[in-house]
């Protein structure tokens, strides 16, 4: 979208924030997925998921990390990569530190228990298992994963311990909750033991609900597609000056018959306009002429003609059939 001519200050501004924030968090997801693969990917007693998407009753779970043990046990992750000194206070609230100052930021805890109340409502509905008549239902863990470089600053008085560095998963999971956990915890966790065929039952369970989004960034930036595409040479891209002899015209019921090159192009299945200007110039219907693409003789008996518009500048429109004839 940033080699599009015709956007904003605003909008390549808007863009350029938003590919450093999607680094960030492909970064942190990469880092903290290595970590769980590490210890846990191979392990028969685990099931792992990465980077599921759970639409239920309307409501939406974007998780980054899911993990099952035998005993039912699981562990929501949410990764959070900070490029600054993280600090959380009594009240839970999260401020992220850049340049010596302070942005306040939305809690990744609360974030996470959205999620986690998505997955009680969902595993409401699921076939899971049943011992003695009784369904054993999952219990759910809010776990907040930052990078092993992070400064964390913590409060005293208000337990933060689910949120750990990347490196420390496998004693979290394994043996912090164990140490915390109450005699009747443990008794009810081993009481629903399950085999680990039965644990990988479950996150199929949970895969089969997974719901991908593609999000419309051209929608959230407002970027229009623009009805006509100018031609440019590769491999450098340049807008097109109007030619003297091209003039603006209206479009006549003659040349609805014909098509723009970007719309030619996308009914060819081409990938892009440029495709389609390469085929054209291997035929000799367009040439480069001071940088610029214009059309041949051939290209006009071709049926080939070259337009301009006061908004989009020069542009091409071809017959339908061209490759036909």
């Amino acid at each position: 979208m940033l080699a599009q001519a015709n956007l904003s200050a605003n909008q390549r501004d808007l863009i350029t924030k938003e590919i450093y924030m999607l680094k960030q968090g492909v970064l942190g997801e990469q880092n903290s997925e290595y970590e769980i693969n590490f210890y846990l990917k191979d392990a028969k007693r685990w099931a792992v998921i990465h980077d599921l998407r759970i639409e239920h009753n309307g409501r939406v779970a974007q998780i980054d990390h899911l993990l099952i043990n035998r005993f039912l046990d699981v562990f929501v992750i949410e990764t959070k990569n900070f490029s600054a000194d993280l600090q959380i206070n009594e009240l839970g609230e999260f401020t992220a530190w850049y340049n010596k100052k302070p942005i306040g930021i939305p809690s990744p805890l609360a974030q996470n228990e959205k999620h986690i109340e998505v997955l009680k409502a969902l595993s409401k509905t699921l076939p899971l298992p049943k011992r003695l008549g009784l369904t054993l239902m999952p219990s759910f863990t809010s776990v907040v994963m930052v990078s092993n470089k992070q400064r964390i600053t913590r409060p005293q008085k208000l337990d933060t311990q689910n949120i750990i560095k990347a490196e420390q998963i496998l004693e979290w999971v394994t043996k912090t909750n164990v140490d915390n956990a109450s005699i009747g915890t443990v008794f009810g966790s081993l009481a629903k033991m399950v085999s680990p065929e039965t644990v990988m039952e479950i996150a199929e369970l949970f895969t089969r609900h997974h719901r991908p989004l593609k999000p419309d960034f051209k929608a959230k930036f407002g970027i229009k597609e623009p009805s006509e595409v100018p031609a440019v040479q590769k491999p450098e891209v340049q807008a097109l000056v109007p030619q003297p002899e091209v003039v603006t015209v209206a479009i006549t019921a003659e040349e609805t018959t014909k098509l723009t090159s970007s719309k030619l192009a996308a009914k060819l299945g081409l990938k892009n306009t440029q495709e389609l200007m390469d085929k054209f110039m291997e035929k000799g219907l367009v040439e480069i002429v001071d940088g610029k693409t214009k059309l041949t003789e051939q290209g006009k008996v071709a049926g080939g003609e070259a337009k301009f518009s006061p908004i989009f500048g020069a542009y091409f429109i071809w017959p339908v059939d061209i490759f036909c004839s």
